[in-house]
């Protein structure tokens, strides 16, 4: 898809001096929360993002972010639009490289906001998540010619297969959900939405528990990443073959 119709040069812009994390992870959390929880408000989202540590977003950024969460919500629980869902990642006309960093950053994020909901998985997702998360432990080397160009056609064959694994997954995890408010969340319930961003305040030990379990959890996919040493996308292909979510 192209970068202006997808968001992509959008999204760019408005996140231009903002450097947290890539475009793609954030947009990977936004879809892992918005799997399990209602569209927030741009309060909420914005602390929401506060409590995971991110710096605060500027105007346009928070807007776009909150459009694309209300949009969001309505094709994952439109059962006739459910599967037009895409992940946000950069188009054809970028090197393979730099799209499956952005798909392997979208996957940890996705994670990271499926964690925050505080959501048990079904006994159907474990595989899929197992997958996904194997996904973002890829390591990907820039120097390799082949994935610098457009036109590895096993590669792009590759990268399809993947990419149809990942977008479909916020589908499967949405349906038949009972769906939470963002801002009865662990993570941020009992604070006031009305309080300012970022103000210093006494939390309890239960919610300090919960930012150190998303905090571990965080941990064992990097050590993850450091005993991968296959090639990119032949080792997720093996891992994932007859495991695509229905």
């Amino acid at each position: 898809m192209d970068d202006y119709i997808s968001g992509w040069q959008d999204w760019t812009q408005a996140f231009e001096d903002w450097h947290d994390v890539t475009i793609s992870e954030l947009h990977g959390l936004i879809s892992g929360v918005l799997s399990v929880c209602d569209a927030p408000t741009e309060q909420e989202w914005q602390l929401l993002l506060t409590e995971l540590s991110f710096t605060e977003l500027e105007p346009k950024a928070l807007e776009i972010v909150t459009e694309e969460g209300e949009d969001m919500v309505a094709v994952l629980t439109d059962d006739a639009d459910s599967y037009q869902f895409m992940p946000l990642l950069p188009d054809d006309d970028h090197p393979l490289y730099e799209r499956l960093m952005a798909l392997k950053n979208w996957a940890n994020g996705f994670l990271t906001g499926f964690g925050v909901t505080d959501s048990a998985l079904r006994p159907e997702e474990n595989s899929l998540f197992n997958d996904l998360a194997k996904i973002g432990a890829l390591r990907i080397d820039a120097y390799d010619d082949a994935l610098q160009g457009t036109d590895n056609a096993e590669g792009e064959v590759e990268y399809m297969e993947l990419l149809e694994f990942v977008r479909m997954i916020p589908v499967s995890v949405s349906q038949g959900r009972v769906r939470k408010s963002v801002a009865k969340l662990p993570l941020i319930a009992g604070f006031a939405m009305n309080r300012p961003v970022g103000k210093a305040q006494e939390i309890d030990e239960e919610h300090l528990d919960f930012i150190e379990q998303l905090r571990d959890d965080e941990l064992d996919w990097e050590a993850e990443k450091d005993t991968n040493d296959d090639f990119v996308t032949h080792m997720v292909i093996d891992a994932m073959t007859g495991k695509k979510p229905s």
